[in-house]
């Protein structure tokens, strides 16, 4: 049976954009944040990033959870 090709398709990876309205962030924050060294949530692709959606949540989870300042 074929899938429905109008049904809603979870997107695992995130633009910079999209970081900024799923967080309330603006620009110059989050990109301050993807371009980190140690970030171990982001993917270049040419001269664009790309957030992956489930490693930045676990990422924001431990920021609570261990109160670390973004």
């Amino acid at each position: 049976m074929a899938e429905n090709s109008n049904a809603e398709v979870e997107r695992r990876f995130l633009t910079l954009k999209e970081v900024c309205k799923y967080t309330g962030w603006g620009l110059t924050k989050t990109r301050e944040i993807i371009k980190r060294k140690d970030s171990t949530f982001t993917v270049k692709i040419g001269n664009k990033y790309f957030i992956d959606k489930k490693k930045f949540d676990s990422y924001l989870e431990n920021c609570m959870r261990y109160r670390i300042t973004i």
